[in-house]
């Protein structure tokens, strides 16, 4: 039997985890008078890890039960100390398989015969194992079944706007790009934002030019005020509408650019595909192979995307994409646009279709190990 414990834990409006995962066995999803109170706290606010012992202990799992439940609950912890604790918790409740579900890049994909680990870091070869959580959240969001009215309705509009290039945390590497959009003239041609000022990292950390760069040029927030964003209230369940509609290209900066074969993509690089846009994503080297593999058109007879091994040459790759974009006039951009719209309104089929059924004939188990 599964169960699945229906918390996710601080997730605001977003769509819940355990609401994307179709079951292709029985399923309990448990009640537990508490959920509201832990679905609306933020990360890291204690106890978790008790409540999650008090949900075991009222569901008594028997032996070859499967249990999901939020990662959240052992926030903090690193894979080690996860791998540990999850290993004694199997154990003390009957050899159950634990299914953790994480929503942000904590820790990656992993499948134990103890336990599985859903995230959003993953290498390609597991992707079709791992319910990576922004690939099937948007069809469940309240707003997508109008969105394909709305972006239809100006598909063919002429913008006044080149491409959209709007982000969250400020990361070195998202500095570089914004400033290389300043060094060539682009930015008249851009919406060009940050949507919070919070940093991973400090200014002794840049150069003298990139930290005058930030202090003179970077625009102001667009969606929320600093302290807003700062509680995670930044409007990032789906695209930037108003200036999706007004441009042609959704220029993507992951949330990291790792280069040992793991992949990380947020709701992010799914933007341009449920805007209609022309998509242009940076982050590690496989997430554009990913995403052609799972049917998205990336306009790759416009840009060059092939896999690159640094981050240097990863980021040099994506400045070089600007400049194709900065060399087309409007009416070539407009005209490569209309000419592609096919390709464009395909990629939303590919997102509003996607699903993700969960089969435990598939993952590890200690029944399995023991026949």
């Amino acid at each position: 039997m599964i169960h699945v414990i229906p918390h996710h834990i601080g997730k605001g409006s977003y769509t819940s985890w355990y609401d994307i995962i179709e079951f292709k066995e029985d399923v309990i999803y448990h009640k537990f008078e508490n959920k509201n109170d832990i679905e609306g706290k933020y990360i890291g606010e204690p106890p978790y890890e008790d409540k999650l012992i008090e949900h075991l202990n009222k569901i008594k799992p028997t032996v070859n039960d499967i249990v999901f439940f939020d990662q959240k609950y052992f926030n903090g912890y690193g894979h080690t100390e996860l791998h540990s604790k999850l290993n004694q918790l199997s154990i003390k409740y009957n050899n159950t398989k634990f299914v953790l579900f994480d929503d942000d890049n904590s820790i990656p994909y992993e499948d134990t015969e103890r336990y599985t680990f859903f995230s959003n870091l993953f290498r390609k070869k597991f992707s079709n194992l791992n319910c990576n959580y922004f690939n099937y959240r948007a069809p469940k969001q309240e707003y997508f079944k109008h969105i394909d009215f709305i972006t239809d309705t100006f598909i063919n509009n002429i913008r006044q706007k080149k491409a959209n290039l709007i982000i969250g945390v400020d990361k070195i590497e998202r500095l570089e790009i914004f400033k290389y959009v300043y060094n060539i003239n682009l930015n008249k041609d851009f919406y060009l934002a940050y949507s919070g000022f919070t940093s991973t990292y400090t200014n002794d950390e840049i150069s003298d030019s990139l930290v005058k760069f930030k202090k003179e040029k970077i625009p102001l927030i667009l969606d929320t005020p600093f302290e807003l964003s700062e509680m995670g209230s930044v409007n990032v369940e789906m695209p930037p509408i108003p200036f999706t509609l007004n441009s042609y290209v959704s220029c993507i900066l992951e949330t990291q650019i790792l280069l040992d074969g793991t992949i990380h993509l947020s709701e992010k690089s799914y933007n341009p595909f449920i805007s209609k846009n022309i998509p242009l994503i940076l982050g590690s080297g496989g997430i554009n192979e990913y995403l052609r593999d799972e049917g998205y058109w990336l306009a790759e007879d416009l840009f060059d995307l092939k896999p690159k091994n640094t981050r240097t040459e990863i980021i040099n790759q994506y400045k070089k994409n600007l400049d194709i974009i900065n060399k087309m006039s409007y009416k070539e951009l407009h005209d490569y646009y209309i000419h592609n719209i096919k390709h464009i309104i395909r990629n939303f089929k590919v997102i509003e279709e996607k699903k993700f059924v969960y089969d435990s004939s598939l993952y590890k188990s200690l029944k399995k190990r023991s026949s």
